[in-house]
């Protein structure tokens, strides 16, 4: 179990209690309002108007989070000007990725890291490049001195700086989006704090929500989610108080 019973009670009465206003607010013809739960399609197309960057935090070959960032993509790009995907792939793989985005080259021939190469994986570089979106390799090729987090922030806000107008979703581990995370024996900022200059949008994903038949997303908001921790947050070596309130903006949880 991610949450002790008190914890599952807790988020489980909070978000009937907004099913049931966001029914009457369905029949009365008012529009969602922040902190009400809905579909993670129109909930990350809200939070891409608002920010110019969305951090969504998967979890690896879990083709459910991958199903969710496909279908999302087509709205993010028409509704909220999102032009570019940054993902967890070497940036030496920048040039075969540019080479698919032409149609010039498969997208075998991107070396995707093991840890999170998968078939849905791939359609999202498909979905991404039917859209006419720029894809970003962000990642470092191999173990240096510097962090992973800090190596994907230097990529990402270089591309930033140079291309003002883009707006973009970043898809990485989970672990990466967290944010202000105090960890118990080191200092290492996350991607998210690392990028913190930027509007950005930490989501993260919750897969075996087991309360939820559909996926749903919702803000986190620090009262209802104090104590709270996912699976993610409770295998990391934190300090005990850190949860969910402090540490993401919102979450996506997949059934």
């Amino acid at each position: 179990m991610f949450m002790n019973k008190q914890q599952r009670y807790h988020i489980i009465v909070s978000v009937l209690c907004f099913v049931l206003i966001a029914a009457v607010d369905i029949a009365s013809g008012n529009q969602y309002h922040m902190g009400k739960p809905i579909g993670p399609v129109n909930y990350l197309v809200k939070k891409a108007l608002d920010n110019r960057i969305i951090l969504v935090g998967t979890h690896h070959k879990n083709d459910h989070i991958h199903d969710i960032i496909i279908s999302s993509l087509p709205l993010l790009a028409e509704s909220a000007g999102v032009n570019t995907l940054f993902m967890e792939i070497p940036s030496s793989q920048q040039e075969a990725i540019d080479s698919f985005l032409k149609q010039k080259a498969d997208v075998e021939n991107i070396r995707i890291p093991e840890i999170i190469a998968s078939a849905s994986y791939r359609e999202i570089l498909f979905s991404a490049r039917s859209l006419g979106m720029n894809i970003i390799a962000m990642d470092r090729e191999r173990p240096d001195r510097m962090s992973r987090d800090k190596c994907m922030s230097l990529s990402t806000s270089s591309y930033l700086k140079v291309h003002p107008q883009s707006k973009g979703v970043i898809i990485v581990g989970e672990r990466h989006v967290l944010k202000n995370i105090q960890w118990t024996f080191v200092d290492e900022p996350s991607l998210a704090d690392y990028l913190s200059d930027y509007k950005t949008c930490s989501i993260i994903t919750w897969p075996e929500a087991l309360e939820y038949r559909t996926a749903t997303a919702i803000d986190i908001d620090p009262e209802r989610f104090k104590g709270v921790k996912d699976k993610t947050l409770m295998s990391m070596n934190t300090l005990p108080h850190v949860c969910l309130a402090t540490t993401a903006d919102g979450v996506i949880f997949v059934p």
